[in-house]
């Protein structure tokens, strides 16, 4: 299933019973450019920007990679910590994948509420996963107060490197299928067509 498809499902869900469901033409309409917690770009601008770069990081030889970052037992965490922690969480996250990018032509943004997407530039598949992977580290050495104890999250991250031309759509799906390999595998973890290759040879 398309990723853009998947998550107007996943943001329906969140509905409370007996309300119509927008349709995906109307949430697109309503999507803000910006998202008003962590202030990174939202799935429509992901959208809107990241098709012409992919276009041009193919036209100059440019290689590039998409990825999605979700956080690990989310649903858990709405249901143990008040509003503001998880709001909290959430604005670290989009600070620590924020500095991971500065400096670099990398696009980044949330895309849902738990999940955050980036659009790697000039980095070929090795140097993209050896990205992803410092930023799941740092995210997870990342301590939270909440109360009288203190706790720390984790994150799954699905990378798809850019072969060919395609909708961004594609790119996005790809990575959403490595995502869930890696939450299938024990979640905290960077998983990539790399992580595959290494698995069949062990």
């Amino acid at each position: 299933m398309p990723y853009h498809q998947s998550h107007h499902i996943r943001e329906t869900e969140h509905l409370t019973y007996g309300r119509a469901a927008p349709s995906r033409a109307q949430s697109e309409a309503t999507e803000p450019a910006t998202d008003p917690l962590t202030g990174l770009p939202t799935l429509k601008e992901f959208y809107r920007l990241g098709q012409p770069l992919v276009e041009a990081c193919l036209s100059q030889g440019v290689p590039c990679a998409v990825a999605i970052v979700d956080i690990d037992h989310f649903r858990r965490l709405n249901e143990t910590r008040c509003e503001e922690t998880v709001s909290q969480v959430l604005r670290a996250i989009a600070a620590k994948i924020e500095a991971a990018c500065q400096g670099s032509r990398h696009l980044h943004a949330r895309l849902d509420d738990e999940e955050f997407g980036m659009f790697l530039i000039g980095l070929d598949g090795a140097a993209a996963m050896d990205f992803c992977e410092k930023l799941r580290l740092g995210i997870a050495s990342k301590r939270f107060v909440a109360g009288d104890s203190d706790f720390s999250v984790t994150v799954s991250i699905g990378l798809a490197k850019v072969c060919g031309p395609e909708i961004f759509d594609n790119y996005l799906n790809a990575a959403e299928q490595f995502l869930f390999m890696a939450k299938s595998h024990g979640r905290n973890q960077v998983f990539s067509e790399f992580t595959v290759v290494l698995q069949a040879a062990s």
